[in-house]
């Protein structure tokens, strides 16, 4: 709005300035030169909106990919302690089958068979929960990617934004 009016007082100052003892011919150049430089600022200002569209849209998308890591990360954790639960769960089992082997009383050995039976049975649990949260860990791994890929296309739009900002070139309409 400031820019505005003082171009409009500039344009008319120009205008006045130059009706003062000049012919058409110059007139009509200074008029040439005043709307050329308008065009100019006018651009430069679509491109300073532009650029700050983009940054703000950086942003938030930057947040988007702040949390998408996040749960992706947690997702890694999360199948990883699974598999760190099923490795336990094996030793453990490989243990009660040597003990097993080992043993000579049946009630013993009936003691360490229902044992092995419900080691197997969180082993095979515990191989749901894997796959389950492999999948989760893919789903959060493509948002990351898909979040990243927006951010990367904003990121671009902004560059060739900026690109477009420069200095005013005071010799527009001269050559």
């Amino acid at each position: 709005m400031l820019i505005r009016m003082v171009m409009a007082g500039f344009v008319c100052l120009t205008v006045v300035h130059a009706g003062i003892g000049q012919s058409r011919n110059t007139d009509s150049q200074t008029l040439r030169e005043i709307l050329l430089e308008i065009r100019a600022i006018h651009e430069d200002m679509r491109v300073t909106e532009t650029t700050q569209l983009l940054v703000a849209e950086l942003e938030m998308q930057q947040g988007v990919v702040n949390r998408a890591t996040e749960s992706a990360d947690n997702a890694r954790a999360k199948l990883s302690d699974v598999r760190i639960e099923q490795k336990h769960i094996e030793t453990e089992l490989e243990a009660v089958q040597e003990h097993l082997d080992k043993a000579s009383n049946a009630d013993e050995r009936n003691a360490l068979s229902s044992e092995i039976e419900r080691q197997r049975s969180n082993l095979a649990e515990l191989r749901n929960v894997e796959r389950d949260r492999t999948a989760t860990l893919q789903q959060m791994e493509q948002r990351l990617q898909a979040a990243q890929d927006k951010l990367a296309g904003i990121e671009d739009e902004l560059g060739a934004a900026v690109s477009r900002l420069g200095p005013i070139r005071k010799d527009a309409g001269q050559k």
